[in-house]
């Protein structure tokens, strides 16, 4: 058996967790200041009245405006962080947690594999001398094999993404402020107007920031990247669950699933 960093080695060797703290700090650093931006009295957010997310007794324009600029400022946590890097920052973190993240779905299937590389597990056979299954090791089995089938799907996923360029962090990032956006019939123009707004707020580092490369270069990708995981996290529902797996024990494998893949994903 080769030897595996443990998780805490793998931390230590990539230091995420540094990179995870400057994300809480920026966001407390700057969530006024995003908050201005987006609610300034010549943004085009206030073209919309987003009345359909509020209680019918809430009838004041200004409350409706201030629901939505607070649903949105959430969605930007990471992307406020990374407005905040070079271009030269932002490639580099991103590579970092991509290596940090892929390294620990290694360790962790490699740790798997051999678990259920043992079918004797606890129960070593004899001649002529059948053993009873051992119901709690079966249990265990079915869940490890659960969990081998997700590892490996994140691992297929992280070999086909894209190569990490300095946009990336911006693209995976901001998927969930630009669909709250489109659900909310925020128009296309707006949109990119807002954005726009954003940047030359923050000063992010990237001349090519103009219209057509917003919504080409950030605005697309940055929709495809919150699509698909929408659509894993949705599909892991749909898996066929071992019959030694009650219905609670189901439910929180699937949401344990779901937070490892938002968080492995996350850069």
């Amino acid at each position: 058996m080769k030897n595996l960093l443990t998780t805490k080695q793998l931390r230590s060797k990539y230091d995420p967790d540094t990179v995870l703290r400057d994300i809480d700090s920026s966001y407390e650093k700057n969530i006024e200041k995003i908050k201005s931006c987006i609610a300034h009295r010549d943004s085009p957010i206030h073209n919309y009245n987003i009345v359909q997310q509020l209680s019918l007794l809430e009838t004041d324009p200004n409350e409706h405006h201030s629901h939505l600029v607070n649903d949105l400022l959430f969605t930007l946590k990471d992307a406020i962080y990374f407005m905040g890097l070079s271009k030269k920052e932002r490639l580099n973190t991103t590579q970092k947690m991509r290596a940090y993240y892929s390294g620990l779905i290694s360790n962790y299937l490699e740790r798997v594999k051999v678990l259920t590389q043992d079918p004797e597990l606890l129960a070593p056979r004899q001649l002529n001398d059948p053993i009873p299954k051992h119901k709690g090791i079966v249990m265990v089995f079915d869940i490890l094999m659960f969990i081998k089938k997700d590892l490996e799907s994140e691992q297929r996923y992280r070999r086909d993404m894209p190569r990490a360029g300095h946009l990336t962090g911006l693209q995976i990032s901001m998927g969930k402020f630009f669909n709250n956006l489109k659900s909310n019939s925020v128009s296309q123009k707006d949109q990119i107007t807002i954005v726009q707004n954003l940047f030359n707020s923050f000063g992010v580092d990237w001349e090519e920031g103009d219209r057509d490369n917003i919504k080409l270069s950030l605005q697309k990708p940055a929709i495809e990247y919150y699509n698909k995981i929408n659509k894993d996290v949705q599909n892991i529902s749909g898996y066929h669950y071992p019959k030694s797996l009650n219905d609670n024990m189901i439910t929180n494998m699937i949401e344990q699933t779901v937070i490892l893949k938002k968080r492995i994903r996350r850069f």
